[in-house]
């Protein structure tokens, strides 16, 4: 026989569990064949949003106040400017401006509208309940063809101790009301221009806070920031797919064709098959290898062979004689029989045909296998040689030495 054990083992694993390795092979190559079809063939589409800015609207406060009375402090005529508190006695007049700044890279020419609001108006504590609004208008102005890069402004003047006035004024009307009492400039920004070759508007509306508190009023901080004009295009994109899918399918595919390929022309051979003699062969290695502390390799004195001899059914039966009659298992050198010598009886056991088969290369012991147990068993055939000097001396009349299994 030109195969060994592991040729052996591999064709009982598939011989038994034939169904099962062609139904995970099936598997295997749908799954690659599906994963190349999604990525060579059929990978789809998706659709994205892609959004794009075409130009932006910027906007900021500037005010000031000039000092109109007489004080310790500042002249009367200092203009006193984008400070954070100014003095009611001293410069009452609050004098603001607004600037909207259009920009963007070859942003065609648009219009902007600007309306400024003085708004009085009470809120609740999460900041967006009113209960009582009033607005008055301050000023509005438009500019036409604005380039970009250039601004457009409105100018708007208050009064700190009338907006307090005002305050008193509705809350005196309405009695008791709830909410905070606040007060902003609130400007509203529209810009009309186009993206895309198509008409495109754009609002926004920044605040600058107010708050008169008896001699002094505070501005700001003001609400101001940039917006830009964005459309949104649907856009439709190919599917694309890692290594994973693009290589690994192909593959897999491949792979598991091939395997089925090859299962399929073992099974109408007959090529997974075990006889009698292969199962017998690879139950024996199996007993060998578990039992080979108890296993010495010795050559036996024809003397021994002179007693009642029985015979064994496998080597763990042989085994087991020898573990209860307290002996070792002798292998013979020369013929491969296994042998428990004990006082009045030889119990041997054969071992299969293939294992002792010359020519069966490793479904025997093939000559590199040989080579490494014997040298690895040196020390063994030391106690063989004096087993065989003992058993020697037993044909002078004397009883035989058995050897032990080693602890």
């Amino acid at each position: 026989m030109g195969e060994g054990t592991r040729w052996l083992r591999v064709r009982a694993v598939v011989s038994s569990w034939f169904p099962v390795l062609v139904a995970a092979l099936a598997v295997l190559a749908v799954a690659g064949g599906w994963a190349a079809y999604t990525a060579h063939a059929a990978p789809g589409t998706t659709t994205q949003q892609s959004e794009q800015a075409h130009w932006t609207v910027s906007g900021e406060f500037q005010h000031a106040a000039e000092v109109t009375r007489e004080n310790p402090i500042f002249d009367v005529g200092t203009t006193l400017s984008n400070r954070s508190t100014y003095f009611t006695g001293a410069s009452p007049e609050l004098d603001g401006r607004y600037v909207a700044t259009y920009s963007g890279l070859d942003a065609p020419p648009a219009s902007i509208d600007l309306d400024a609001t003085l708004v009085v108006r009470a809120v609740g504590e999460d900041g967006n309940t009113v209960y009582w609004s009033d607005r008055t208008p301050l000023d509005e102005t438009s500019a036409s063809e604005v380039q970009s890069g250039d601004s457009a402004s409105i100018a708007f003047s208050l009064n700190a101790t009338r907006i307090a006035q005002r305050q008193s004024e509705i809350q005196s009307s309405l009695g008791q009301t709830p909410g905070t009492v606040e007060s902003f400039v609130a400007v509203d920004a529209t810009t009309e221009g186009t993206a895309d070759g198509q008409p495109a508007s754009l609002s926004l509306t920044h605040t600058l806070p107010v708050a008169v508190d008896g001699d002094t009023y505070t501005v700001g901080p003001a609400a101001t920031g940039s917006q830009p004009m964005t459309t949104t295009e649907t856009v439709t994109v190919t599917n694309d797919y890692g290594p994973l899918w693009s290589v690994g399918g192909p593959l897999l595919l491949v792979s598991g064709l091939g395997a089925l390929a090859a299962l399929g022309v073992g099974r109408h051979r007959d090529a997974f098959a075990l006889s009698d003699a292969e199962r017998d062969l690879l139950a024996f290695r199996d007993e060998r290898a578990e039992f080979d502390e108890w296993v010495v390799r010795a050559s036996l004195p024809e003397s021994v062979h002179d007693r009642p001899r029985a015979t064994a059914e496998s080597l763990a039966d042989l085994v087991d004689f020898a573990i209860d009659a307290d002996t070792g298992v002798v292998e013979d050198t020369e013929t491969g029989t296994f042998y428990a010598v004990a006082d009045q009886l030889l119990v041997a056991y054969e071992p299969p045909a293939l294992a002792r088969d010359s020519d069966a290369g490793d479904a025997g012991f093939d000559d590199l296998t040989d080579f490494v147990e014997a040298s690895e068993d040196v020390d063994d055939s030391d106690e063989s040689d004096d087993s065989a000097d003992a058993s020697g001396d037993a044909d002078g009349g004397g009883r035989e030495e058995t050897p032990r299994p080693q602890d």
